[in-house]
């Protein structure tokens, strides 16, 4: 089974790390990739994805405030919820969990190898799928 992942996240340079991450993965297919949560939203029913990533922190419209939406468009979707400040136990944290998030990663930082985020990662949206 192929995992139809949507990325969303302000930055264009973590949106290019992640589909080069993922690039090799047979069973992981990006089926679109956006800075835009309110783009993102619109996109959600047509392109049908089964999980997206979602960056917490975006300017205009936040990752938790776009959760909501993007569970209203296409509630049967898994969202893992992306940042730095998902740290399990976090107010970010519960409150994306309480809001709908299938599952919260922490975005690889210091003291984290790009190689063990990645097998995260996967695990993750292969549990979700």
């Amino acid at each position: 089974m192929t995992i139809r992942l949507m990325i969303i996240d302000d930055s264009a340079a973590i949106r290019g790390v992640y589909a080069r991450m993922l690039e090799d993965q047979a069973n992981i297919k990006i089926v679109a990739s956006l800075g835009d949560p309110r783009d993102a939203i619109k996109q959600i029913p047509s392109i049908n994805p089964d999980v997206v990533s979602l960056d917490v922190e975006m300017p205009g419209l936040s990752g938790l405030e776009a959760l909501p939406e993007i569970r209203r468009v296409a509630p049967n979707v898994k969202v893992v919820m992306l940042s730095t400040l998902t740290q399990r136990g976090s107010k970010t944290s519960v409150e994306a969990e309480r809001l709908g998030a299938a599952a919260l990663l922490q975005k690889p930082g210091l003291g984290m190898n790009p190689a063990e985020f990645k097998r995260i990662f996967c695990a993750k949206l292969a549990e979700l799928a």
